[in-house]
C-alpha cells in the first residue's frame, strides 16, 4: 500500500501528518499492535531523508529509547506517547481498525485487488456487507490476511466464532481495557460493584439484541439462547430489560 486509504479521523490525520512532514522535524507515532504505526513512520521517513526508511525509525518501549538520535519514534505504550508526545514536532496515536468503520470497505477492496486471489467469494451471499458491519477486533494486516488469502475466511467470526471468540483478539482487547481500569481504580479501591455491573451490562445487550432478534418473543428466546423461560424471565425483570410481551 503506497497510500493511506480510508476517511476516518484517524486515517485524515495520518495523511495531515505526512503532508506536513519535514526534514528538520522529529515524529512520534504511537497505537496499538496492527495499526499502522510503521507504515505511516516509513512513508514520513522515505519522505524527508534519502537514506533507507527503517535506518530512521525507532522503536521506543522505555524513555531511555528517546535519548537516540532518530526522526520518527513509534511506540505501542500509550503513557510513554503522553508522556513524551509534546517534545516532537508532531505527534499521533493512531486509532485501532475496530474504531475506524469508515477505513473498512476501502482496505477491503484493495486488499481484495493486491491479492490476485479470485474476488468472487466475497460478493456472494452478502458476505462484503457480513465483514463490514462486524464490528472488527482484528488489525489492518490480520484484515489483508483474511480478504488476501483463499484461507483466510475461516478466520471469520461468522464462519467459525466457537474458536474465534475464546481465542482471538476481542478477548484480548477486553482484557487490555479492564487492566486500564485496574490501573485506574488502584488497589485499594474494591472492584466487586464495578464487576457485577459490567457483567450485568453485557448480559443485558445480549439479552436485548437476542430479544430483537427473536420478535419479542420470550420463549423463542429462551430456546435461542438455551435457558430455561423462567430464568430469562428473572433476568429481563432483574436487568429492567424493556420487552412488551414480558
Amino acid at each position: 500500500m503506497k497510500k493511506i486509504l480510508g476517511q476516518s479521523d484517524t486515517a485524515k490525520e495520518m495523511r495531515k501528518m505526512l503532508r506536513n512532514a519535514e526534514p528538520d522535524g522529529t515524529y512520534l507515532i504511537g497505537g496499538e499492535p496492527g495499526t499502522g504505526k510503521g507504515f505511516l513512520a516509513g512513508l514520513i521517513a522515505s519522505k524527508i531523508t534519502k537514506e533507507e526508511a527503517e535506518k530512521n525509525i525507532i522503536r521506543v518501549k522505555k524513555i531511555e529509547d528517546f535519548r537516540k538520535k532518530g526522526i520518527v519514534y513509534i511506540t505501542e505504550n500509550r503513557i510513554l506517547f503522553d508522556m513524551r508526545a509534546e517534545r516532537f514536532t508532531s505527534s499521533l496515536w493512531l486509532a485501532p481498525l475496530r474504531e475506524r468503520q469508515s477505513d473498512m470497505s476501502e482496505l477491503i477492496e484493495y486488499f481484495i485487488q493486491e491479492s490476485g486471489t479470485d474476488s468472487s467469494f466475497w460478493y456472494e451471499n452478502d458476505r462484503i456487507n457480513l465483514l463490514l458491519s462486524y464490528w472488527w477486533p482484528f488489525n489492518i494486516q490480520e484484515l489483508k490476511r483474511v480478504v488476501g488469502t483463499e484461507d483466510g475466511v475461516k478466520l471469520l467470526p461468522f464462519e467459525n466464532l466457537d474458536k474465534i471468540l475464546p481465542n482471538y483478539s476481542a478477548t484480548e482487547i477486553l482484557k487490555i481495557k479492564i487492566d486500564g481500569l485496574f490501573d485506574e481504580l488502584g488497589k485499594s479501591q474494591n472492584a466487586g460493584k464495578i464487576y457485577q455491573l459490567f457483567l450485568d451490562s453485557v448480559e443485558s445487550v445480549f439479552i436485548e439484541s437476542a430479544l430483537k432478534y427473536c420478535g419479542g418473543s420470550v420463549s423463542k428466546t429462551a430456546d435461542f439462547l438455551s435457558v430455561h423461560r423462567n430464568t430469562l424471565t428473572k433476568k429481563i425483570g432483574k436487568l429492567n430489560i424493556k420487552n412488551d410481551q414480558v
